[in-house]
């Protein structure tokens, strides 16, 4: 997940390896920042076993924690990008790595990188949080051991928060993904049955259309109906946010409405034909855009994933 932990940079550039020697590019943005990260974290450690030639064992540790990670940066099959494996697998063993240089750095250092790791655990926790706010640094600085478990502590928030935030955003992606392909599927559905029904009509023919296929006059309810809910969804489509996150919220959003307003154009056609709506359709031109009002509607259906969206990423501030 793209879950952007404190990344306090505590030495200059070096000439540091970095990677696995492949230097290949990721695909996908979340790779980017997780190799960036890795990049970083690496950078920091060589710096750290510079400092400290004791701690060399555990660096050594660290970095092979790291290159674990590289593995997954390669492509992803539907499932891992359904499921989140590898995005959940890269972020929690770096940031395992994060808690973990607590270790080596020294009381200064911590105080040091203190308001960096504030600022990112104020992304996702409370400003009340016990662990944001229980720090003291003329104490801190006498008691070493109790400050590095203090910021560990920090961390361990910050990145649990972290993790909790995106397994809810891709959840939010799946489920509008799951039925925007049912929507789908039961339109082509709809327009095989009628394809192979002569003696059943979903929708009532105008009198300029008495000779068009039923199934043929379906179609192109769907379409205006999609039409509507393309023409309803610009202004959301627009103003929608992503976050940051790399399960392209908005683009899942527009994609629900797509799918979803041929069904209510369907519906509320029916409903229309049916003389349940006190409105008549006396050709193919009214009829289409009377579909095209009612694909306009989905905004009703589909506002409850907008909301959840929205409530969502105000959930985590700005960096």
């Amino acid at each position: 997940m793209t879950q952007q932990a404190v990344q306090p940079t505590d030495a200059p550039a070096r000439d540091v390896p970095t990677g696995d020697g492949t230097g290949a590019v990721p695909v996908a943005v979340w790779q980017v920042r997780v190799r960036t990260k890795i990049d970083d974290l690496r950078q920091q450690l060589f710096s750290l076993e510079a400092g400290d030639a004791t701690s060399a064992a555990r660096v050594a540790q660290l970095r092979q924690q790291l290159a674990g990670v590289e593995g997954v940066l390669g492509r992803s099959g539907v499932v891992d990008w359904l499921r989140g494996g590898k995005i959940e697998y890269a972020w929690q063993t770096i940031h395992a790595v994060e808690r973990a240089m607590v270790e080596l750095r020294t009381p200064e250092e911590l105080l040091g990188l203190l308001p960096a790791y504030q600022d990112s655990a104020a992304r996702y926790l409370k400003a009340d949080e016990r662990a944001l706010r229980d720090f003291d640094a003329t104490k801190d600085l006498a008691a070493p051991e109790i400050f590095r478990a203090k910021v560990q502590a920090l961390l361990l928030r910050t990145h649990a928060a972290s993790d909790e935030f995106h397994e809810s955003a891709r959840r939010l992606r799946n489920r509008m993904l799951g039925i925007s392909v049912s929507a789908l599927a039961a339109e082509a559905l709809l327009v095989v049955v009628q394809w192979g029904s002569s003696d059943v009509h979903l929708l009532k023919p105008p009198t300029d259309a008495t000779g068009v296929a039923a199934w043929r006059l379906l179609f192109f309810v769907l379409l205006a109906g999609a039409l509507g809910a393309f023409i309803s969804a610009i202004p959301s489509m627009i103003t929608s946010r992503s976050g940051g996150l790399p399960y392209k919220l908005p683009f899942q959003q527009g994609l629900l409405k797509l799918a979803v307003g041929p069904l209510v154009a369907v519906a509320g056609i029916m409903l229309v034909l049916g003389g349940l709506v006190e409105t008549t359709v006396g050709s193919t031109a009214a009829l289409l855009g009377v579909a095209i009002v009612f694909g306009a509607g989905q905004q009703a259906v589909t506002a409850f994933a907008d909301r959840r969206a929205a409530e969502l990423l105000t959930t985590v501030r700005k960096s």
